[in-house]
Order: structure tokens, then sequence, then C-alpha cells
């Protein structure tokens, strides 16, 4: 493996990992809607990663469970929006999943970033529905 190469998979995975510990502080209903593009996409781009067969040996059970809860999350965040807003939204966020998916050579190397992220949308989820 060349070192360019190391470097922007740690690179990626520090990113996803810095972006979910940031979400403990956000409120997840006043994001805009590049913010909700951004969140959703990445949650998209987790969702498919965890189809890959040769990411599935690495998975939980519960990562699975976690990342379909943090999918539902943005479509609940994406009500304010009016159903043509809703597919443009959904429609952007699958363009940035596949641009982080373009991004990313080997996505089993992005399982720990995405088990982080989803994991914490899932907790704000149940905050928000308690």
């Amino acid at each position: 493996m060349h070192l360019a190469t190391y470097q922007f998979r740690l690179l990626f995975t520090i990113l996803l990992v810095s972006i979910a510990t940031s979400l403990a502080a956000l409120d997840i209903d006043q994001l805009d809607r590049t913010e909700t593009i951004k969140k959703w996409g990445q949650v998209i781009f987790c969702q498919r990663i965890y189809k890959m067969p040769e990411v599935g040996t690495r998975l939980y059970d519960f990562d699975v469970e976690h990342c379909e809860k943090a999918g539902l999350l943005m479509s609940e965040v994406t009500v304010k929006y009016s159903k043509q807003e809703q597919e443009q939204l959904k429609y952007q966020a699958e363009r940035h999943s596949a641009a982080l998916s373009r991004n990313t050579s080997e996505p089993y190397h992005s399982v720990p970033a995405c088990r982080a992220y989803c994991r914490e949308l899932t907790e704000i989820r149940e905050k928000r529905n308690d």
C-alpha cells in the first residue's frame, strides 16, 4: 500500500469519527439544508457499505440496526420540508454518498467511523423521541 493511500484512508476515517463526536452537541432539528444533505449522505454511504459482502464479516448485529435508525432520524428531520424539497434533499444526499464512495478505496476501512456515526445518530434519535 502506498503511503499516500494509507494517509488518505486514515484522514477519511479520522474525519468521519470527528464528525460523529461533534454530533453530541448538535441540535439535529436545527440543521440547514447543506448540513442535512451531508449528514444524510454519510448515513446512506454507511448503509451501502454495510450491504457489501466484504464488509459483512466486520459488522455486529447492532451496526445495521443503528444505521437503519440513523436513516430514520434523517428522514424525520426532513419532514419540515415539502415533499418536493424532501425528494431533492434525498437526491442530493445520495449524490453526496456517491462522492464519498468514489473517494473510498476500501469500504471496510470506514466501518469503525460508520459504527460511531450511526450509533451517535441513534442516540440522538432516542433522546429526541423520549
